[in-house]
């Protein structure tokens, strides 16, 4: 990508340029179960504001381990959120946070705007309708979704760099569905993330509108496509850092035919730079995250950020 691409579409996010410092702190009393360690914290974002999310980490040992932010699926399941990547309800093939945490991993598992504690207060229209009114808030005010999750998401990655557990470690991001596409948009805005994973959840928009389907609020960026870019282009711009990407070959969400000029980007780009660290990983399932495959990803990023 080239450096005015890259600056037609930070003028496009208008991300805000005064966040906050991320005053991190505990929340409550830990608990301990399944060789994990559960701590509710809160940091700061922009507006004023605190967000609460689960931070998990190895039962034993006082680290430092390596950071993780994991980010949750959509699913219309606006109620779970982070709670569902921490463990505490939810599918158990979406209980990633733990699995992370239990490998090694200092694991944040926010809730993304409309989710969990972000849901519609009294009197507000809930779920669809309530992401469709953040939507059209954020438009009406000339920005979008994608720049409201991407501000307290990088509150979140200043909260665990700077959190002492994680000292002279890198941080990774680990999203899946809805979270994969905003785990590719936050590394490539954020220098600061050191690797990033994606299950499950990467497609060309242009691919998506062929086939008839919505592109997802919160990853729509109104004017991407007029730059002739899409998320294969941003994908690929991660690199030289490392990138992994693992999907099923029968996914009729994240299909085959939006997936695979989002790999071809990836391998073109990967020819034109020295030893690059990329991983691509096809299973037999469909849209799930199987264990066994979160536990290969542990180990995977484990390595890049020695």
């Amino acid at each position: 990508m080239r450096p005015d691409q890259r600056n037609a579409i930070f003028s496009l996010l208008k991300l805000n340029e005064d966040l906050p410092e991320h005053g991190l702190r505990h929340e409550g009393v830990p608990f301990v179960g399944g060789g994990v360690r559960r701590q509710r914290v809160s940091y700061a974002i922009a507006g004023g504001k605190r967000l609460t999310a689960w931070l998990l980490r190895p039962a034993e040992g006082n680290g430092p381990w390596p950071g993780l932010i994991a980010l949750h699926p959509h699913g219309d399941r606006f109620q779970l959120g982070g709670d569902e990547v921490a463990g505490q309800c939810g599918q158990r093939e979406h209980h990633y946070g733990p699995t992370l945490a239990a490998a090694g991993f200092l694991v944040l598992c926010p809730d993304l705007p409309c989710f969990g504690q972000q849901q519609a207060p009294a009197g507000m229209p809930v779920d669809h309708r309530w992401e469709e009114h953040c939507l059209s808030r954020a438009l009406a005010h000339g920005r979008s979704l994608l720049a409201e999750t991407l501000d307290q998401l990088r509150c979140a990655v200043g909260a665990l760099l700077n959190y002492e557990k994680t000292t002279h470690y890198r941080i990774a991001v680990l999203g899946y569905g809805m979270g994969a596409r905003t785990a590719a948009w936050l590394a490539w805005v954020d220098p600061r993330v050191g690797a990033v994973w994606m299950h499950a959840g990467l497609g060309q928009q242009r691919a998506l509108l062929d086939q008839g389907r919505l592109l997802p609020r919160h990853n729509l960026l109104p004017g991407l496509l007029a730059l002739d870019l899409d998320q294969a282009d941003l994908v690929a711009g991660i690199l030289p850092r490392p990138v992994g990407i693992s999907f099923g070959h029968d996914d009729r969400i994240a299909t085959p035919t939006a997936v695979e000029p989002v790999l071809n980007a990836l391998r073109q780009r990967a020819s034109e730079i020295d030893q690059p660290q990329i991983a691509i990983w096809e299973g037999d399932y469909d849209h799930r995250f199987p264990v066994e495959v979160q536990k290969k990803i542990a180990v995977q990023l484990a390595t890049w950020l020695k």
